[in-house]
């Protein structure tokens, strides 16, 4: 009996000491600051995504602004700066230090002009001289920033005089075009029109020009007496024909 109430407070024992253990277990896992203690080694070693991830997990368990910074900043060495910009802001709202909105401000700004938001990383960049005047490095990337948005003002005033020019010429070439068409179109009309008179010319029946025919010469007293002395003539031989003729039928007719 003795052996038996001895086993059975060992076996009780260990029952406590493993429920102790996995509530020490489970208050472990739910600690956001064991994960934020990782994610800095993690930080530390460079290993950015391992980092994100265990900053995740302890802003999960309990949001607040540096484990959002943090993020942020994993983010932002990934090249992810879309993204780290938004933890950033996601930050700035939740915190109330002065100090900590600095340095967000600050890499707000880097993660804008990685962008290419120079206008926005200005902003950012004045944000933060505003919470620490003594940062030169936002001094300095502010006048950058400046210049980028300058050049970058540039170029596209550049660019949309090019695009306004290319289009102007793409106009010019097509009312050329249309002008082309059109001029080939009245020349194809013209060379119709005269095809169709010739053609009409050709089917209509000739016409004698009165002026064409020659005009009767007028005749000289001369050939007018000739001319009648030759009918006289022919008057004559026609009339001794008829009686001779008449002769010879009077001679073929018999008596009763």
């Amino acid at each position: 009996m003795k052996r038996s109430q001895s086993g059975g407070k060992m076996f009780k024992n260990i029952v406590h000491i493993f429920i102790f253990v996995s509530i020490q277990i489970v208050l472990f896992a739910q600690d956001p600051k064991i994960y934020a203690l990782k994610g800095d080694k993690f930080f530390r070693d460079s290993a950015f995504t391992e980092a994100e991830e265990s900053y995740r997990k302890a802003n999960e368990l309990q949001p607040e602004f540096k484990y959002q910074y943090n993020i942020g900043n994993s983010l932002y060495n990934q090249g992810r700066t879309k993204e780290a910009a938004d933890y950033y802001e996601k930050s700035l709202r939740s915190s109330n230090s002065e100090a900590i909105k600095s340095k967000a401000y600050y890499n707000l700004g880097n993660s804008y002009f990685n962008q290419k938001q120079y206008d926005k990383s200005i902003e950012a960049y004045k944000e933060s001289l505003k919470r620490n005047p003594n940062d030169l490095e936002a001094k300095n990337n502010l006048v950058l920033a400046k210049k980028q948005l300058q050049i970058q003002q540039q170029q596209q005033q550049q660019q949309q005089q090019q695009q306004q020019q290319q289009q102007q010429e793409n106009q010019e070439q097509k009312d050329k075009q249309e002008q082309q068409k059109q001029d080939q179109a009245k020349k194809q009309e013209q060379k119709d029109s005269k095809n169709e008179q010739a053609s009409n010319k050709n089917e209509k029946p000739e016409e004698q020009d009165p002026s064409s025919g020659e005009e009767p010469k007028e005749m000289s007293k001369d050939q007018a007496e000739q001319l009648l002395r030759m009918v006289d003539d022919q008057d004559k031989k026609i009339r001794e024909r008829i009686q001779k003729m008449q002769s010879k039928s009077r001679k073929r007719v018999k008596d009763w």
